[in-house]
C-alpha cells in the first residue's frame, strides 16, 4: 500500500508549491517515514489547514498529484508503453502538455537509439515524469 503514495521529497515539494487537499496519511517530521495506523473517515483526511502539526507533511497518492497538477496548473501527462527497435522488450516513456499554453515535454531516451523507451517499469517513468512537472512549476 506504501506505494500509492508519492515519496517524501516529492511531497515537501507539492507542500512548497501550495498543495493541501485531504489526504489518507501524512509523513513524520523529517524523518520520510510514514504514519500507519489510519482511522479517517473517506469523506475527510488529513490537510494543512485542518491540523496544528506543522512538523508533519500530506502524503498524497500519486493520483491526487497529477490531478493537482492537471487543475492547479494544466498539465495533463501520458505514461507510453514503447518497444526498443533492437531487441522488441517493452519499455516505457513519459509525455507532458500544458492544454492552456501548448507547451510539451517528452522523455528523452538517453544513450539509446531515437524510438527506444527510457525507463524499463511503468513506475518508473511515473516518477521520472511527475519530477519533471514539479521542476517545470517550480521555474514558472
Amino acid at each position: 500500500m506504501e506505494k500509492e503514495f508519492v515519496p517524501y521529497e516529492i511531497a515537501t515539494d507539492l507542500k512548497e508549491l501550495g498543495f493541501d487537499e485531504p489526504c489518507f496519511t501524512y509523513y513524520y517530521h523529517d524523518s520520510g517515514r510514514i504514519r500507519t495506523g489510519l482511522s479517517i473517515h473517506i469523506h475527510n483526511g488529513w490537510t494543512y489547514k485542518g491540523t496544528k502539526r506543522l512538523e508533519t507533511t500530506l502524503a498524497p497518492t500519486f493520483s491526487q498529484c497529477f490531478k493537482f497538477f492537471r487543475e492547479k496548473h494544466n498539465w495533463q501527462h501520458s505514461i507510453e508503453p514503447t518497444a526498443d527497435q533492437h531487441s522488441h522488450q517493452l519499455g516505457y516513456n513519459y509525455w507532458i502538455w500544458n492544454y492552456k499554453t501548448g507547451e510539451e515535454h517528452h522523455t528523452m531516451p538517453k544513450n539509446k537509439p531515437s524510438g527506444d523507451w527510457e525507463y524499463e517499469t511503468y513506475e518508473e517513468a511515473e516518477l521520472a515524469c511527475l519530477n519533471k512537472i514539479i521542476e517545470i512549476v517550480k521555474t514558472k
